[in-house]
């Protein structure tokens, strides 16, 4: 009888064995060495330890398919982001994808190269036996989808990014992009999405802002410019503040900083005296798409101005008032003098909201609901004397009485848009 018994057990060890054998070698049929090399990385990846925390707990949880959308202004780290989370959990995923999905043809090479890597890794790879290098772009991404959806292949991860002409309500255009064409059809899989449209809606949306704490803002100087001290110089401090935690501004500076003996505090002044040329003669940054600060804030405003001419007269228009705190009520002031445009972004309150909304689906700016104002991310492109003294007559156009309520909180609002654009007259 013990014989027996031990026959039994020796045979169930046995059968575990051959079946966890057969459970390695299909998961080897679909890992894929891990690899970033579609993927320019910064050196330093700074703070974003919340929103790490964020994306993780999305894609951990639950079962079927999970998905995140990272969405904000150019320029806020969004790729990478994406690639540190990548890094922290690639032993999480069985192969992790990188496709750049900017337009049709960027997604679908992006599939080809996919295709390629399989095949190199997976010669035998049934799903794509009939790829070779002289297949069209539209078989080797359905060979690839086609991978993906095998269900006993569930543990990819695939980041799609810079999806920042997709298509949504009131972009239609041409050259618009549908996510959707282009992933895998199984209910399996983790998804992150990077983009600059807020209307993106795949999956959980994580807003990615500006850096809030300032000791972030310093590390990226310190570790840009190269330079000793940066965490305790003032100057640097007060050049931080200035560049309000925006990092691929605070990249700039310090990548800047590092070609030239400039100090941190005559390099606040060339930003204050002249923003424009000082941008467009910084150094390039390979670890951002669009290189610099001003080509990548121009990319956004170009497509503004396709989307809504009002919103894109807007947000040249609020270069001369303060950053913060811009209402319907203050801009009625120019019912007397303004032009046309202007009358008509004021001609109501549903024509002003229209044109801000367009501006936060870009992620320029950001609406305070506990007011009717709005503020904004950016900085202005220029200076046009008559504008600002157009904007100085609204501005005094609008001061309450002091008997008026709460008559010093919005003259001290008052008092900032004065300040910015008093000495451009």
């Amino acid at each position: 009888m013990a014989e027996c018994a031990c026959n039994v057990i020796a045979l169930r060890w046995e059968e575990e064995e051959r079946i966890n054998v057969a459970r390695v070698n299909s998961d080897e049929k679909f890992s894929l060495v891990f690899s970033l090399s579609e993927v320019i990385e910064t050196n330093h990846f700074v703070a974003r330890q919340e929103e790490l925390a964020a994306i993780h707990k999305t894609l951990g949880s639950g079962t079927g398919r999970q998905a995140v959308t990272l969405h904000g202004l150019g320029g806020m780290g969004k790729t990478q982001l994406a690639a540190a989370y990548a890094k922290a959990h690639s032993s999480d995923y069985s192969a992790i994808l990188w496709l750049n999905i900017k337009d049709e043809d960027s997604v679908k090479q992006s599939y080809a190269r996919i295709a390629r890597r399989i095949l190199r890794e997976h010669p035998s790879t049934s799903q794509l036996v009939s790829i070779t290098d002289e297949s069209q772009l539209d078989e080797s991404m359905r060979a690839v989808k086609r991978w993906l959806e095998h269900p006993k292949n569930v543990r990819w991860l695939m980041v799609f990014d810079n999806y920042d002409n997709p298509k949504t309500p009131g972009n239609t255009g041409p050259r618009v992009v549908n996510i959707q064409h282009f992933l895998p059809e199984a209910y399996h899989g983790s998804v992150i999405v990077t983009t600059r449209e807020s209307k993106v809606n795949v999956g959980r949306r994580i807003k990615v802002g500006k850096l809030q704490d300032i000791y972030d803002s310093l590390q990226i100087l310190s570790d840009t410019s190269h330079r000793d001290g940066v965490i305790d110089d003032p100057d640097a401090a007060e050049l931080a503040k200035v560049l309000d935690g925006l990092p691929l501004a605070l990249a700039t500076a310090g990548s800047y900083l590092d070609q030239v003996a400039t100090s941190f505090a005559h390099y606040l002044h060339l930003y204050n005296t002249s923003w424009a040329k000082l941008q467009q003669t910084s150094p390039e940054l390979s670890s951002y798409e669009d290189r610099r600060l001003y080509s990548t804030w121009q990319l956004s405003f170009d497509h503004i101005r396709q989307q809504n001419e009002l919103s894109a007269q807007l947000l040249q228009l609020w270069a001369y008032f303060d950053n913060q705190d811009l209402w319907f009520d203050l801009l009625q002031e120019l019912n007397d003098c303004g032009s046309g445009w202007m009358l008509q972004l004021i001609a109501d309150e549903l024509s002003f909201n229209q044109a801000i909304r367009v501006l936060c689906d870009h992620g320029l700016i950001e609406v305070d609901r506990f007011s009717e104002a709005s503020e904004i991310e950016s900085k202005g492109y220029g200076w046009d004397p008559e504008t600002a003294g157009l904007v100085l007559e609204c501005v005094g156009s609008h001061v309450p009485d002091e008997n008026t309520q709460e008559a010093w909180a919005t003259r001290r609002q008052l008092m900032r848009h004065a300040a910015r654009c008093s000495g451009k007259v």
